[in-house]
């Protein structure tokens, strides 16, 4: 990332130079230098606006769909919407379009896979209403994330089903379903039990499967859900991530991956990671939608 920035610098420190040996020893001008400068931080200019005011408003739908045996024939499909990262402040949040994209999609279930708490600007009872109104949508099902400090629990008052050393099993239209968080310890037990259920495996961070392998994710796991990286937040070109803040590097930076027996989709997030410049580059703000329909 810092070479990429540096190229135009570099471009346009090496164009005054040149201005300068031409007033010393007379020789003539490279005018290819002086385009090459000018175009090079125009453009390090246009991405700087784009990181800093343009795409950190610009939430995104990313759809994905599968199909599972699981799903009984009268549900007839089950749509989830997963958030991640949210680090919630307002500027970051976009909390009215959240919402309000979120209640269009009209989903059977949401994830939250953990971050919603910001250092700085954090308004707990804007949160909380936050919460009171994305309960309203569909019943959610959530994990901690590394700095949330239980303001979940504390802030949705009993209505959002916390994942801590649990699970939660119900029905959706006639389809068995299980969502557990990876820190359950029953989790493998379960899984391996009831092979007809729908499973849903929450993490924050893709680490915490990778920790988690000697369960294989319970052979009969469907759908894994993960966040943290935030996609990279500044994404290069044929590179992907600058950096993912994950043990395991770019292995799951973003998008959608095989884990074990199960398809697990890495967001990009809602909100910036609060210890890092407040940007992002070729990589918006997301929510994520999963349609599930009958199927083999």
């Amino acid at each position: 990332m810092t070479a990429v920035v540096m190229v135009p610098l570099i471009l346009a420190l090496l164009s005054l130079l040149d201005a300068v040996k031409v007033k010393l020893v007379g020789s003539p001008r490279r005018q290819w230098l002086i385009r090459a400068a000018l175009i090079g931080n125009a453009v390090l200019l246009l991405c700087a606006i784009d990181a800093w005011y343009v795409e950190p408003g610009r939430l995104t739908v990313t759809r994905i769909a599968g199909t599972s045996p699981k799903i009984a024939v009268e549900t007839g499909g089950i749509k989830i919407v997963q958030i991640s990262d949210v680090h919630f402040v307002r500027r970051t949040a976009l909390t009215s379009r959240v919402l309000s994209t979120i209640g269009e999609e009209k989903p059977d279930l949401i994830f939250l896979t953990g971050d919603v708490y910001q250092p700085t600007g954090f308004d707990e009872r804007e949160f909380g209403d936050f919460l009171t109104r994305l309960t309203s949508i569909a019943p959610v099902y959530a994990v901690m994330g590394f700095d949330d400090k239980h303001i979940i629990r504390k802030a949705s008052n009993g209505r959002v089903h916390i994942l801590d050393r649990s699970d939660a099993k119900f029905r959706v239209r006639g389809t068995n379903v299980m969502v557990v968080g990876t820190d359950s310890s029953t989790y493998s037990d379960n899984a391996k039990s009831d092979p007809a259920r729908l499973v849903f495996l929450l993490t924050h961070t893709s680490d915490s499967l990778l920790s988690h392998m000697q369960l294989d994710l319970g052979p009969n796991t469907d759908w894994a859900f993960a966040g943290h990286t935030h996609g990279g937040q500044v994404r290069i070109p044929m590179w992907g991530a600058v950096c993912t803040g994950c043990d395991s590097g770019k292995r799951y930076e973003y998008g959608l991956y095989r884990f074990g027996t199960a398809r697990l989709f890495v967001s990009r997030g809602v909100g910036m990671e609060p210890h890092a410049p407040q940007v992002r580059f070729l990589c918006p703000p997301e929510i994520v939608v999963l349609t599930l329909a009958r199927g083999t």
